[in-house]
């Protein structure tokens, strides 16, 4: 019966001149693509509120994911290691800095038990070796070197 419809719908249009009338299809959602990686910044600052999207730019480039505090002496001496590392490494990495006394569903997520504690994240998810506590920059340099 529904095409019967279809087709005299058609036939009638064509004898008026005009179209006949186009069947409605389901809108497909437009495809999702992952942001470039020259408009994703070398270093962030991650809340509850950007974590989705520093997700999003661990599909393009690894995301380093710092585990930190301000009242945490080793990862106020890591720290510097990490700046002059992504910014001699071309920002090749994200280093996206979590403070785990702003960020406490964010530690617990992923189950931080010791600070200063880096994680590699890419495709959205935690790959390959967690790196808890400071070494010293050789080993820090190492680790990152596997990304």
């Amino acid at each position: 019966m529904l095409r019967r419809i279809a087709v005299s719908a058609a036939a009638v249009a064509a004898l008026l001149g005009g179209a006949a009338p186009a069947l409605a299809s389901p809108a497909s959602p437009p495809p999702t693509t992952a942001p470039a990686a020259s408009s994703i910044p070398n270093v962030v600052d991650v809340t509850s509120a950007n974590y989705a999207q520093v997700m999003e730019w661990s599909k393009t480039k690894p995301v380093v994911l710092d585990f930190t505090a301000t009242w945490c002496y080793w990862c106020q001496k890591q720290k510097p290691y990490l700046q002059q590392y992504n910014t001699a490494d071309n920002g090749a990495w994200v280093w996206a800095k979590v403070d785990v006394d702003k960020n406490p569903t964010l530690s617990q997520k992923y189950g931080v038990r010791g600070i200063p504690a880096l994680l590699n994240i890419q495709n959205g998810q935690e790959a390959g070796s967690r790196m808890v506590g400071f070494d010293g920059p050789t080993s820090l340099r190492n680790w990152l070197n596997n990304l």
